[in-house]
């Protein structure tokens, strides 16, 4: 069984990439700041509409926010 459902592209490797769905739906771009939290700017947007310091929650933040909009 499958148990994520986003991909942060070039997370470990980047500073910022984009946000992947399991379906392969480009939703947006994610962050890293100085203080090592994760921020998720949908697609369309400016600025982060969420941050959060911890990489599992902040997915599932993101996966919500997606499911939510469907």
């Amino acid at each position: 069984m499958e148990h994520w459902k986003v991909i942060l592209e070039g997370h470990g490797e980047c500073e910022s990439g984009c946000v992947i769905t399991r379906d392969g739906e480009v939703i947006g771009t994610w962050a890293v700041d100085e203080n090592d939290f994760c921020s998720f700017t949908p697609n369309g947007e400016q600025k982060p509409i969420f941050l959060d310091p911890m990489l599992g929650p902040f997915c599932t933040r993101v996966a919500e926010w997606h499911e939510g909009r469907e």
